[in-house]
C-alpha cells in the first residue's frame, strides 16, 4: 500500500522501540497520583444507569415491591439533565455527559457539540465541534483496567455506545459496532448481532465486513444463550443475545427463554471483571425503562424496573464486600411524565387505597389493575400479529391485563396505534391507562426534570449535580483527567503534520485516512485502531474518528509520534 514512500528497512523496529517506550512511561506520567491523593480513590468503578426514569417511577415500583428499593439507602443527590440545545434530553448526549464530562448536542455520542446552544450554554469554540471526547472506560483502559458494558438494548444503543463510540449521530450504528470491536473491551453483554454481520451473512452491514470473524481473531469468545453466560468462567467475551434488542423481562419467558436477565448479565460481569488486579470500569444499562415511558405501559415498566433493581442489589453487595468500588446508579433523563394520579382520579385521589396486586379491574387501587398483567404492550401486539380487529384485542388484553375493555375501547386503541408508525402498541397505554389505572401519563417523548441519584464508595458524588459534573466526579475517583485523555486519544491529523496532506478516501463502503509525508506514508482506517505503513501494521491504544460535518480526522498522539520518528534512528536491540 505505502511501503513505497519508506525507505529505511529498519524503521520498523523503531516502532516497537518508540510503542514500548510509550507503553511504559505515558501511562505512568498521566494516571499515577501521589500516595496522598490516591486515598479515597476508586480502584472499581460500576456506572448503571436505568433509562428513561424518574422519582415517581421509583415510588410506584416501592409500592409494587412492597419495600424499599435496593438502592434507597445509598440516596445521594439529583442530577441536572439538560443539553447543549436543549432542555430535555435524548439519551445519546445525556449518557455522553456521563461518559465524557462534556454537554453536547441531540444525537451526538461523545463528540463535541454543534454550534448552535441554548442561551444558557456557552457554544463551543471551533476545535471543541463535533470533536472526539474521551470516555471513562476509555481512561479505565488506558490506566491498565478491565473494561466491560452491559445493556438490554443493542449495544449499539446510545447509551452504552456513549461511553466507547465517537460518532455524530446515534443512528449510525454500523460504525458504533466497528468502534466497539476495535476499542479492545474485555467484556461486552446485550443485543445486536445483525451489527457485527454482512448483509449476505444474515446481518445489516452494508460494508461486508464480517466482524464476528474479527472479534475470533482477536481472541473473543462469542456467547448467544443464557446457558453460555452462566458458563463462563474467564476470557474476554462478546455476548450477543439477540439479533436487535433483547426481549423486556416480562416477555422473556414467552419469547426469548434462552436470554439472561439484566441481574444475571450483572452479576457475571462483575465476576469476571473482578479478576482483574487493575481493577475494572463497568457500565450497565436498564434500556426498556424508557421504551416501557414512552409506550405509557406500566407492565413493562414494572417488570424492568424491578429487573433493575435486583441487577443494581448485585453491584451493591460487591461494592460492599470490596470496599474499594464506587457504584453510581442514576437515570439519564425522566421519559413519558408518568405520574401516579390521571385525569381519571381528580375527584377521588384522597381516598386512594394502595389496593392488592390482581384485584378485580375497574378499581379504584393503585395496585389492583398492575398485578393482572403478564405481558407488555409490545408482546401484545406481537402476538395479535396481522389479525388486528377490535375482538382479537379485548381477548389478547383480558388474558394479559385482567381488563374487560369495550369494543369501543379496543377500536380506540387501533386508531391510535395507527398514528404511531412501528410502534403501534402505544396505542395501549395511551387508552388503557387513563381509563383502567390510576397511572398517568404526559408524553411519548422525554421530559426535562433533574433525576434521582445514587451513590456509593470511594468519591460518591452528592448533592444537586451537572450531569458533565457527575463525569468528572467518577474520572476523579479514578484518577482520571478526561482533558489530558482527550487530547492523548484524539489529535487532529492536520494539526499534528502541517507539512503533510490528510486526505480520508473509501475504501469499499469504509473510509481510510491517508497521511502523506514529505519521507512517508501511511493508513489508518476510520473507527479502528490501525496504523498501516511500510507494508506493516501497529495496533493502536485508540480508535481513529473522522468528524464529518468539519472533514477533520482524530487520531492517537501515539500514531503521530510514530509517524513523527526519524527514519534514521535505530531500536537498542536492533543495533
Amino acid at each position: 500500500m505505502c511501503d513505497r514512500t519508506v525507505s529505511s528497512a529498519g524503521w520498523f523496529s523503531m516502532f516497537v522501540w518508540v510503542s514500548l517506550l510509550l507503553f511504559l512511561i505515558l501511562p505512568l506520567s498521566m494516571f499515577l497520583p501521589d500516595a496522598a491523593a490516591d486515598q479515597g480513590r476508586a480502584k472499581n468503578v460500576i456506572l448503571m444507569i436505568v433509562d428513561g426514569c424518574s422519582s415517581e417511577q421509583y415510588t410506584l415500583a416501592r409500592w409494587v415491591k412492597g419495600g424499599p428499593l435496593s438502592f434507597d439507602s445509598i440516596y445521594a443527590g439529583a442530577v441536572k439533565t439538560y443539553v447543549a440545545d436543549s432542555v430535555i434530553a435524548d439519551s445519546a448526549p445525556a449518557a455522553s455527559a456521563y461518559a465524557t464530562g462534556h454537554r453536547t448536542s441531540d444525537k451526538h455520542i461523545s463528540v463535541g457539540p454543534a454550534p448552535q446552544t441554548l442561551s444558557t450554554v456557552a457554544p463551543p469554540t471551533a476545535d471543541m465541534r463535533y470533536r472526539p471526547l474521551a470516555t471513562l472506560l476509555e481512561g479505565a483502559k488506558l490506566k491498565g483496567m478491565a473494561v466491560g458494558i452491559v445493556s438490554t438494548s443493542r449495544v449499539t444503543h446510545a447509551t452504552p455506545a456513549a461511553f466507547y463510540a465517537h460518532v455524530p449521530n446515534r443512528e449510525l450504528e454500523e460504525d458504533i459496532m466497528e468502534q466497539a470491536v476495535y476499542q479492545n473491551l474485555d467484556l461486552v453483554f446485550g443485543g445486536g448481532k445483525n451489527h457485527l454481520l454482512p448483509k449476505n451473512g444474515g446481518g445489516k452491514r452494508a460494508d461486508g465486513e464480517d466482524l464476528m470473524a474479527v472479534l475470533s481473531q482477536k481472541g473473543y469468545r462469542m456467547i448467544e444463550t443464557r446457558r453460555e453466560l452462566l458458563n463462563l468462567t474467564s476470557g474476554r467475551v462478546f455476548g450477543m443475545f439477540s439479533q436487535s434488542h433483547m426481549s423486556p423481562d416480562m416477555d422473556r419467558a414467552v419469547f426469548a427463554p434462552e436470554e439472561p436477565s439484566l441481574e444475571e448479565m450483572t452479576r457475571k460481569a462483575i465476576e469476571l471483571l473482578s479478576g482483574s488486579p487493575g481493577g475494572f470500569f463497568l457500565m450497565v444499562e436498564a434500556s426498556q425503562v424508557d421504551w416501557a415511558c414512552h409506550a405509557n405501559d406500566p407492565a413493562h415498566l414494572i417488570s424492568d424496573l424491578s429487573m433493575y433493581d435486583k441487577a443494581v442489589q448485585v453491584a451493591l453487595d460487591f461494592a460492599e464486600k470490596d470496599g474499594k468500588t464506587l457504584l453510581v446508579a442514576v437515570s439519564d433523563h425522566n421519559t413519558g411524565g408518568m405520574s401516579i394520579g390521571n385525569y381519571a382520579t381528580s375527584e377521588r385521589y384522597a381516598r386512594m387505597k394502595l389496593g392488592a396486586l390482581g384485584e378485580p379491574v375497574p378499581t379504584d387501587t393503585l395496585l389492583g389493575p398492575l398485578g393482572r398483567m403478564n405481558l407488555t404492550a409490545y408482546g401484545i401486539w406481537k402476538k395479535m400479529g396481522e389479525a388486528v380487529t377490535p375482538a382479537r384485542l379485548m381477548e389478547l388484553v383480558r388474558t394479559h391485563w385482567g381488563m374487560e375493555i369495550t369494543e369501543e375501547d379496543a377500536a380506540q386503541i387501533i386508531t391510535t396505534g395507527n398514528r404511531y408508525s412501528k410502534v403501534e402498541h402505544w396505542g395501549l397505554g395511551e387508552v388503557l391507562s387513563a381509563k383502567y389505572t390510576s397511572i398517568g401519563w404526559t408524553t411519548h417523548g422525554h421530559t426535562g426534570g433533574d433525576v434521582p441519584l445514587f451513590a456509593y464508595g470511594p468519591g460518591r458524588p452528592v448533592g444537586l449535580v451537572d450531569a458533565p459534573d457527575l463525569g468528572k466526579q467518577v474520572a476523579k475517583a479514578m484518577g482520571l483527567e478526561l482533558g489530558r485523555l482527550t487530547e492523548r486519544l484524539f489529535v487532529e491529523a492536520d494539526t499534528a503534520f502541517p507539512e503533510g496532506k490528510v486526505t480520508v478516501e473509501k475504501d469499499g463502503e469504509n473510509l481510510v485516512a491517508r497521511i502523506t509525508l514529505p519521507d512517508k506514508a501511511a493508513e489508518l482506517p476510520v473507527n479502528k485502531n490501525i496504523l498501516m505503513t511500510a507494508g506493516r501494521s501497529v495496533e493502536l491504544e485508540g480508535v481513529v474518528v473522522y468528524a464529518s460535518d468539519t472533514g477533520k480526522v482524530y487520531i492517537p498522539s501515539q500514531a503521530a509520534k510514530l509517524l513523527r520518528a526519524s527514519e534514521g534512528e535505530r531500536s537498542p536491540v536492533s543495533r
